[in-house]
């Protein structure tokens, strides 16, 4: 997962600006049908989100949007603080289709494809398209479904609603490797198309880092 401190500061300083304008919209909004809409659980004695994120339970207080883990003291990236407030701000409670597009047909999609291709697939391709085997057991190893695309995929729950199935082909002497991140049709109902290619990215890291501990 991409950390702070090795964001450009420009890129850190509109980080910011999204996070605090989530939080300002996060007050004029019902907490509870945030929870709702979201899959995320709402203590209303404490003011508090609960919810997981990729592999990493968070907790988001209400109304002033502090983001927090739930079960260590670390500092929460910037990143996330965003990708959280703007998942529960985002949220309809749409039911998930069932249905795998790929992210140039989420309205916007294209706009972001480069930054898309380079962020999520390119290490992914790296690690996984000479040993697709390797996948499914990263991917099995932090809770995720092995599912039957190309020669390996796995599917992620990144947050509660918004599933992602990572594919990778092999390469070989005559074919270079190949990878694909697809999404429930739903995805837009969840996330803006912009977060959408930071919370696959950080999917894919986790995937590129577990393969690593892997022998």
């Amino acid at each position: 997962m991409q950390t702070d401190n090795i964001i450009p500061q420009h890129l850190q300083d509109g980080y910011q600006l999204a996070y605090e304008k989530a939080c300002a919209g996060l007050v004029t909004r019902n907490p509870a049908e945030m929870a709702a809409y979201s899959g995320a659980d709402f203590a209303e004695d404490k003011g508090l989100f609960t919810l997981k994120y990729i592999n990493e339970e968070y907790t988001v207080s209400y109304p002033n949007g502090e983001v927090n883990f739930a079960s260590k003291q670390d500092s929460v990236p910037l990143t996330v603080k965003v990708v959280l407030l703007h998942y529960l701000l985002a949220a309809t409670g749409q039911p998930l289709a069932g249905q795998w597009i790929s992210f140039k047909e989420i309205p916007g999609g294209m706009i972001y494809l480069q930054p898309f291709n380079g962020r999520v697939l390119g290490g992914f391709k790296f690690f996984f398209g000479k040993n697709a085997s390797l996948l499914s057991k990263a991917g099995e190893k932090i809770g995720g479904h092995i599912v039957k695309f190309g020669d390996a995929a796995v599917t992620l729950d990144i947050l509660p609603r918004v599933p992602v199935t990572y594919v990778i082909w092999e390469g070989d002497e005559e074919f270079p490797a190949n990878a694909t991140a697809l999404f429930d049709a739903t995805a837009q109902y969840y996330l803006p198309t912009e977060d959408l290619v930071v919370a696959a990215a950080a999917g894919a890291s986790l995937l590129n880092k577990t393969s690593r501990t892997l022998s």
